[in-house]
């Protein structure tokens, strides 16, 4: 399970060896066949020939790329993908694929690839995917278009590489910490004085500790431990920040001050008579209305 799940994680390896193979069960150890196009999900066969040619030869005859990560050239990757004509030479720089490496036939019947490799420590991007598209002519999001390859549409997607040679950006500063600087300031008046030194520094910061540790609270602390309340919607218990606070009334709505209670009218208590009395009488009002 684990390996399937790596396995649909992007690989933003480069390629490092591309060939062809007759049989697709042939393809040699370190090197993935593509076997099925990207759009849809059919044979990648790039030989694509004719129903009458297979019947003239008597078997099929079918050409499938594989690449490979792991092998090829020692410390040189694919860094970009040509398509020529058969009897065209390829570009400076790039290698051709002529024959098959399981069965050693020919390659191409009409277009073929080519391929640039770059030393690794000099690359500033690379190849790492190449699909097959069968139908579609346009390259899906990510990937750069090539063209037609034999009947299929070849596409490849690039990464960026940070080369081995490139040096680190040196710091603008130091690593070491550095003592303050003792050199004299001029002060508001004209006159120098030099800046205090870390003795007196230490000194006045060990007096402001005891400063603050000679602080003491002017509430005192609860007698009980303060308690907290679980939640159903928690896994863990956590405090209110009302803890240890005593309940005390305010002091402006206390009994002893009634001047504040003079503007809150009277209520007066009904009974349950007095209601229906109340009621009868407003229903009545009602019905002559």
């Amino acid at each position: 399970m684990i390996k399937q799940v790596f396995k649909s994680f992007p690989d933003n390896k480069p390629i490092s060896g591309l060939c062809i193979v007759e049989d697709i069960t042939k393809c040699p150890t370190g090197y993935n066949p593509i076997s099925k196009t990207h759009d849809q999900d059919s044979d990648a066969d790039l030989h694509m020939q004719s129903w009458k040619e297979s019947v003239f030869i008597g078997r099929k005859i079918s050409r499938y790329l594989c690449l490979s990560k792991t092998e090829g050239i020692s410390d040189y990757i694919v860094v970009n993908i040509n398509i020529i004509n058969e009897k065209e030479c390829p570009p400076d720089g790039y290698c051709l694929i002529p024959r098959t490496i399981d069965s050693d036939q020919k390659a191409w019947r009409k277009r073929q690839l080519c391929y640039k490799l770059t030393r690794k420590s000099q690359a500033t991007y690379a190849i790492t995917d190449i699909i097959l598209l069968s139908r579609s002519k346009k390259a899906p999001d990510g990937f750069n278009l090539v063209g037609d390859l034999n009947g299929l549409t070849l596409c490849y997607k690039t990464s960026p590489q940070s080369p081995d040679n490139v040096p680190l950006p040196s710091l603008t500063y130091g690593l070491t910490p550095t003592p303050p600087s003792t050199e004299n300031i001029p002060k508001s008046n004209g006159s120098l004085s030099s800046l205090p030194s870390l003795e007196s520094s230490a000194n006045a910061l060990s007096h402001d500790y005891d400063r603050l540790m000679s602080l003491k609270p002017t509430r005192p602390a609860p007698k009980l431990p303060p308690t907290y309340s679980s939640s159903n919607y928690s896994t863990l218990n956590s405090y209110q920040g009302l803890e240890g606070i005593p309940f005390v009334l305010n002091q402006n709505i206390s009994m002893e001050n009634k001047s504040i209670f003079k503007d809150i009218p009277e209520i007066k208590i009904k009974t349950a008579e007095d209601l229906d009395l109340e009621y009868n009488y407003s229903f009545e009002q009602e019905r002559q209305v």
